[in-house]
């Protein structure tokens, strides 16, 4: 996870220039080196063929682009579509991709690319994609304005909101508290140890590895409460809470059920409709897709090839069960950013706080489960790094049914960026674009990046 998260730190940058969406969308269809589909189309082409075509080159036909501002324009320049010509032509991808770029001056968006391999309609930045662990900034959202409300406390212990019958792990007497599920430092495991019982990878065969990476065994699809206060109970923490970083979705999905629990709530989607999407106007963001939704949504893929579509179960949707559009999401970085005022405010600026413990500085040297130096901190569900001698403010996701994201801001500059992908593209690789020092493009937006 440390390697994610020090490839992806540098997203959300100095300048909304058009180099800045060349870098963007390089990074998100040009890193994954993936083999061509035997079936399929390229989204990015704007002749649509059925699952029985061949894919089509560049080079074979026109690209498909869509851009929009506020005000209506449409246009993208021949240094985009050259880049894109390029990346598309080396990895042949079949990624759908949305980009929403905000500042002071109002929003742009960018996409390309059709909805799956047998549809028309082309992706735009109200088609739907799944946001994977960017939910985690969410739920931790829910904490900070729960907080806020004096409804809870940070420090409060998480056993303090389970029933009594559920044991919480302690580790030497040490308790988690909420603040330790939202910034990674519980000592709780990545997931629930019975979260998939009908996958194993440590006696899997690669066949059963292949209809897993496939998305085609649902692993939480009948997860119940019961099987994760279970895994809950009988959980040995990793180290004392608060103390080491270890990323989480366990955690992130334990916060979520407690703040519903806490909110006497039906659901977590209903605690994020009332607490969050209600205020921002987030229309088009939710967990459970109605029929009409699924209309505007962008199938996920894996190495080229469609993937069914599964959601987390309930007990562990504040870990990644949201779906959203770029035109939602930017709403939720302008409010981030501070572009449009709300009640969420002191809460949103609550969570970019960098944290350990309660309220102090999280020490440069803090060293994650596996040993590795973290160069980047924690707030309440963000990522923040200060490198190149900026701040800025982030999180990605990806999903197993095949989606990809990124979002993040720079506070002083007030400006953020969205990426959603309907393609699971290998973080690994972005570090060859964004870090290879040999690489002449690579230099030249470095130099933007950190420019003041």
């Amino acid at each position: 996870m440390v390697i994610v998260l020090k490839m992806l730190s540098v997203f959300p940058v100095r300048k909304l220039s058009s180099l800045l969406l060349s870098f963007v969308l390089m990074v998100t269809i040009g890193v994954n080196s993936v083999e061509s589909p035997v079936n399929g189309s390229t989204t990015a082409s704007n002749i649509t063929s059925t699952s029985s075509s061949p894919l089509l080159l560049p080079s074979q036909q026109d690209l498909y682009f869509n851009s929009t501002s506020e005000d209506g324009e449409s246009k993208i320049t021949e240094q985009i579509k050259e880049l894109l010509r390029e990346r598309i032509d080396n990895n042949k991808t079949n990624a759908a991709i949305a980009i929403g770029l905000v500042d002071k001056n109002g929003t742009q968006f960018y996409s390309y690319g059709q909805l799956s391999h047998n549809s028309n309609a082309k992706v735009d930045q109200n088609t739907i994609f799944a946001i994977g662990s960017n939910t985690k900034v969410f739920t931790a959202l829910l904490l900070a304005d729960m907080v806020n409300n004096g409804l809870v406390n940070l420090d409060d212990p998480v056993e303090r909101y389970l029933p009594v019958n559920v044991t919480v792990p302690q580790y030497k007497g040490h308790k988690i508290t909420l603040e330790d599920l939202a910034t990674h430092t519980s000592g709780l495991p990545e997931w629930p140890y019975n979260y998939c019982p009908q996958y194993d990878p440590s006696r899997a065969s690669v066949q059963d590895s292949i209809q897993f990476r496939l998305g085609l065994i649902n692993c939480t699809k009948d997860y119940t409460i019961k099987q994760f206060y279970q895994a809950l109970s009988n959980t040995s923490l990793s180290g004392e809470p608060g103390s080491q970083f270890h990323y989480s979705t366990f955690g992130s999905g334990l916060l979520g059920h407690i703040l519903v629990l806490k909110s006497n709530m039906s659901s977590y989607e209903e605690l994020l409709q009332k607490r969050i999407l209600d205020v921002l106007g987030m229309n088009s963001t939710g967990i459970n897709l109605s029929e009409q939704d699924k209309m505007r949504l962008a199938i996920g893929h894996y190495k080229g090839q469609e993937i069914p579509m599964w959601n987390l179960s309930a007990p562990i949707e504040g870990g990644g069960a949201i779906y959203s559009t770029a035109a939602d999401m930017v709403k939720f970085l302008s409010a981030n950013i501070g572009l449009i005022k709300t009640v969420l405010d002191k809460p949103m600026q609550d969570s970019h706080l960098i944290r350990h413990g309660t309220g102090q500085l999280l020490p440069n040297n803090l060293q994650t489960s596996e040993g590795a130096k973290l160069d980047y901190y924690v707030g309440l569900g963000w990522i923040i790094t200060t490198n190149f001698g900026h701040e800025i403010i982030w999180h990605n996701g990806a999903t197993a049914s095949g989606y990809n994201a990124f979002m993040g801001f720079n506070p002083t500059t007030e400006r953020g960026v969205v990426i959603l992908t309907s393609d699971d593209i290998t973080s690994n690789n972005v570090s060859n674009i964004v870090f290879n020092d040999k690489d002449t493009l690579s230099n030249l937006i470095m130099d933007l990046l950190t420019r003041n």
